[in-house]
């Protein structure tokens, strides 16, 4: 494998390996398709009766360099991930209503719901001075499509909220318009994730989604293009997070 990237889900060249699931798996060998990059899944939460039991941003967290923390149920991603060097810490107990691991780390600071995050992860960003900043929404890694360490897409009014307060650059967009079975609509960090430093993939056609053309002018404020993995509709696949 590759050398880890530093800063969780914003690769600094092309990735070389990425995390997601392989539920939808026609994006999983789309993405492999596309990049020849190894694919690693992850497995479904036990403790999780809907949809989402599946997604990767409810399993695994990227919390930078060699360091992830990861469920038990991963047993097989975990392994593969030990064997090429990681720092794995294990975190249990995650529910649909208490998704611990759904949180991301945006430059030197951790966008999480206090009320749910892991421990293990909360302490990891206080020994590490890193500034942990609360929203109401549980699902914040699944809410927000990250641009870069300093940018971010979302269609929820408490990440936006907390981004204006703290300078961080956000557009926000129309809810729905992305696909989840058993839900009414998914999230747009579900659908998407950065594949290199100038562009970002999409499970499903970006154009599908109504917004479609402000979030290419706001990716293209940071030379980023969008990449489509298919066509129909975007859908929520639990993230796509690139690691090395």
């Amino acid at each position: 494998m590759s050398v880890f990237f530093d800063k969780p889900n914003l690769p600094d060249k092309n990735a070389s390996v990425f995390i997601m699931s392989d539920r939808k798996k026609e994006y999983s060998d789309a993405l492999h398709r596309l990049t020849g990059a190894e694919v690693f899944t992850t497995a479904p939460v036990s403790s999780i009766t809907g949809e989402e039991k599946y997604h990767a941003d409810m399993s695994i967290i990227h919390i930078g360099g060699k360091k992830f923390i990861s469920v038990p149920e991963n047993s097989g991603l975990n392994s593969t991930l030990t064997e090429h060097g990681a720092e794995l810490y294990l975190c249990s107990g995650i529910t649909a209503a208490s998704p611990k691991l759904n949180a991301f780390i945006l430059g030197n600071k951790l966008i999480c719901c206090k009320k749910t995050v892991s421990e293990i992860l909360s302490g990891h960003c206080k020994n590490n001075n890193i500034e942990i900043l609360h929203t109401n929404q549980r699902y914040a890694k699944c809410s927000s499509a990250i641009i870069n360490d300093n940018a971010l897409i979302t269609s929820d009014e408490s990440i936006y909220k907390l981004c204006v307060m703290n300078d961080i650059d956000v557009l926000k967009i129309s809810a729905g318009h992305i696909m989840l079975d058993g839900y009414d609509y998914g999230f747009i960090g579900g659908c998407c994730g950065k594949i290199s430093s100038g562009a970002i993939a999409f499970c499903g056609d970006l154009k599908t989604h109504p917004d479609s053309d402000n979030i290419c002018g706001f990716l293209g404020n940071y030379g980023i293009k969008a990449v489509s993995l298919g066509s129909g509709q975007l859908y929520d696949t639990g993230g796509i997070l690139p690691i090395a």
